[in-house]
């Protein structure tokens, strides 16, 4: 959510937003390169394999790679653009994961079936760009046609432009 100055008249008094501490369910803290290194996303997985791969993001489509992790942003909570959010600097920015629709993202494992949907849920927060850099948290969970859950949780990125 967004805080906009409240224009109280006559005075003209402007009053700001506190910066929240937590968007999207995650910190809105910046990954360092303690959190991740540049170019790739890191998480951990419920599965216990290790997730640390090379990733881009592209501003055509909204969509956030990081090896077989497909993201896509196109849309925030509110139903903004997000490409029109990230070139506004309008940070931080919420992106619910779930079924794809006006008002969220979905997330997709490539090769493993595992998507978000409507019962497996998260968030992407989006919290800055440095230069052609996005930098953002994410957490959520996926399944597949199975049954079979894998959570992500603690993600960062800090991805080039595609």
């Amino acid at each position: 959510m967004r805080c906009l100055p409240l224009l109280a008249l006559p005075s003209l008094l402007c009053v700001a937003c506190p910066a929240p501490s937590e968007i999207c369910g995650q910190p809105t803290t910046l990954p360092t390169d303690a959190d991740v290194a540049d170019g790739r996303g890191a998480a951990t997985r419920s599965d216990g394999s290790a997730f640390d791969e090379a990733g881009s993001w592209s501003t055509a489509t909204l969509s956030i790679t990081m090896g077989t992790l497909d993201i896509i942003a196109t849309n925030d909570e509110t139903g903004s653009s997000v490409a029109e959010l990230i070139e506004a600097a309008a940070f931080p920015i919420c992106v619910p994961m779930g079924a794809r629709s006006e008002t969220s993202g979905s997330a997709n494992l490539l090769g493993d079936g595992f998507v978000t949907d409507a019962d497996h849920t998260g968030g992407v927060a989006i919290l800055g760009r440095e230069g052609d850099t996005l930098l953002g948290r994410f957490a959520f969970e996926l399944g597949n046609p199975a049954g079979d859950t894998l959570t992500f949780s603690d993600g960062a990125f800090r991805l080039p432009t595609r």
